[in-house]
């Protein structure tokens, strides 16, 4: 049983995200926390008053809280558990601390098409979560397609970490109905002994044996560029970046570019640390 972890704002379209993150743990049963973070006030009147604040925000919300009890109903075999969590304090070490307190598996991150102002939501709450240690699904807003059918994993033939196939990868696409793609992009003069290596450690790999996968070389001096002509051509679903130490130049960290790269695509971005 896996623990999905999603930001939420108290808003409806923040329960979309719940069906892909039953999409990629296809067939597993799950606990679904919606983590809505709240800054803490500065005043010591208003925090006192947070516990009443608490109570009047499930009473408001009620259009919310009756959309979590049909989804319940729903899935009613793919979702154990489906709570809501209010945490106090928005600071990058309190969400890195409740997810290790709560041994969350993966967190979906919502990625908004418009350009980042002082005042959107989505992006403040990406930036909160953008350097936590377990795997993040970007999710780019207006996708009307939540199955992960091609899923393309890219390795960098210069950074051996990022060949270490993880474990999370390995068993959320272990059905049959994934195709995955593990695309690796060279430049010219590339060493052919460090692609050989690469194609070994695929299909030497047991535990891919039974999986539908395939190696695509592809040569190019624009790491991002092929990358992205290979989403848009073989109409990848899911792309996903494994372990990594300098990826791609570091142009698929955790960082800004992590969205960005979701916005581009326009198709989810799994990163695994």
């Amino acid at each position: 049983m896996k623990k999905i972890l999603i930001p939420t704002d108290l808003t409806n379209e923040s329960l979309g995200l719940i069906k892909f993150g039953l999409q990629v743990l296809k067939g597993e049963a799950c606990q679904i926390i919606l983590l809505h973070v709240i800054p803490l006030p500065d005043s010591i009147t208003e925090l006192l008053m947070l516990s009443r604040d608490e109570e009047k925000l499930e009473k408001v919300n009620t259009a919310f809280y009756k959309a979590i009890e049909r989804i319940k109903k729903s899935y009613v075999v793919e979702i154990i558990s489906l709570d809501v969590v209010h945490l106090y304090g928005d600071s990058p070490i309190k969400i890195q601390n409740y997810i290790d307190a709560n041994n969350i598996d993966l967190v979906l991150c919502p990625v908004t098409a418009s350009k980042p102002s002082a005042g959107n939501e989505k992006e403040k709450l990406r930036e909160l979560f953008s350097d936590v240690t377990c795997p993040i699904l970007y999710i780019p807003d207006n996708i009307e397609n939540n199955q992960f059918r091609k899923v393309a994993y890219v390795l960098d033939p210069d950074d051996k970490h990022s060949l270490l196939l993880d474990e999370f990868l390995l068993t959320l696409t272990s059905s049959s109905d994934y195709y995955i793609t593990f695309l690796v992009v060279f430049k010219p003069g590339t060493n052919m002994e460090k692609l050989e290596y690469i194609i070994n450690r695929v299909y030497f790999n047991e535990k891919l044996k039974n999986m539908n996968c395939s190696v695509h070389l592809l040569q190019e001096n624009d790491f991002t560029g092929g990358v992205y002509t290979f989403i848009e051509e073989f109409k990848v679903d899911l792309l996903v970046t494994g372990k990594k130490k300098h990826f791609l130049g570091n142009i698929f960290t955790r960082k800004r570019i992590s969205s960005e790269v979701a916005k581009h695509t326009k198709i989810p971005f799994l990163t695994i640390v």
